[in-house]
């Protein structure tokens, strides 16, 4: 097994490494995806050639130290649901930081870690990455994430959540943004951030629990690539309009705007739209007015949504009342 370059063991029912993993030298490429596997070896570091490490949905809560050895890992995948969780805020778990991690600066990709003061400081020596993920995220890392992100100018998803839905994301500093095609902000935004417009290459953004009292549309209609643009609970005002803008928008998702009573479609906005969710907004007792212009639009779910609303509704759709 010494010549070993891919170990894939992805939902195998193993819960223990075996001694001889740190052995096989030459490998490159090993999944732990949805397995019982709570812990790495402590000699994990002697695997001088692995490129990617993905423990994602298993048992790792944190990575042994020495991990900053292993100079030609590229992909570091740690993304875990928080499956006993008792709100719908702190779902994703994040990888608990392991000192030096930050001399890895041919790391690629980074999903999921707890956002710590020390990495937040030397995340911007990664200037390799791509991909970004980070929880727990607290105001007070607000102008030392922003330094350190203005540095990585490779970097195409991007998604910060913050310790709690009601603290706030300090990311008005963020200048170096014209890569990013992919961006999720879960954390409360107290205003629409002045690079939003600039966002050129952005086919995907998810707000949520943003809590704006300003309309966020305004800066991100005329994003040229937007394909999927996702609201959730990201607006606290009453009337949402779209107007002649969102040429490329093909997915919209409106969830939990708890004050939202009208939504307006212009003519000639969000033309290619196919795909529109309304999910949980109880003060929305009416169809979007104008959605007769959304010409392409393929399909509609209502969910968790008023009576009203659903009675208002004639032609095709996917209604879910409960």
């Amino acid at each position: 097994l010494k010549l070993l370059r891919a170990l894939d063991l992805e939902d195998s029912a193993i819960s223990k490494l075996p001694d001889c993993l740190v052995t096989m030298f030459n490998l490159k490429y090993l999944n732990l995806s949805k397995t019982q596997v709570k812990e790495l070896p402590k000699d994990f570091h002697k695997l001088i050639n692995l490129e990617t490490l993905n423990t994602k949905h298993s048992k790792i809560e944190e990575l042994p130290p020495g991990m900053w050895k292993l100079q030609k890992l590229r992909y570091l995948i740690t993304f875990r649901r928080n499956d006993g969780h008792d709100s719908n805020w702190n779902y994703v778990l994040g990888t608990r930081v392991v000192p030096k991690i930050w001399q890895l600066k041919d790391l690629q990709v980074m999903d999921c870690f707890n956002a710590e003061a020390e990495l937040i400081k030397n995340l911007g020596n990664m200037t390799q990455l791509t991909r970004i993920s980070l929880v727990m995220v607290k105001r007070e890392h607000g102008r030392d994430l922003c330094d350190s992100l203005n540095k990585i100018r490779r970097l195409r998803f991007l998604s910060l959540t913050s310790i709690h839905e009601e603290e706030p994301l300090e990311i008005d500093d963020l200048i170096a943004t014209a890569s990013i095609e992919k961006l999720f902000l879960a954390g409360k935004l107290e205003r629409v951030p002045i690079w939003f417009n600039t966002l050129q290459n952005l086919t995907y953004l998810g707000l949520r629990g943003s809590q704006l009292q300003e309309n966020a549309i305004l800066s991100i209609q005329t994003l040229p690539r937007l394909v999927w643009l996702s609201f959730y609970n990201a607006y606290m005002g009453p009337r949402l309009c779209f107007a002649q803008g969102f040429q490329n928008l093909k997915i919209l998702e409106i969830v939990q705007m708890k004050h939202l009573t009208e939504v307006v479609i212009e003519d000639g906005a969000m033309f290619e739209l196919q795909k529109l969710y309304i999910r949980a907004c109880r003060g929305l007792e009416s169809v979007p007015k104008g959605i007769e212009n959304l010409i392409n639009l393929q399909e509609l779910h209502l969910i968790h949504v008023s009576n009203q609303l659903v009675e208002g509704i004639s032609g095709d759709g996917s209604v879910d009342r409960s």
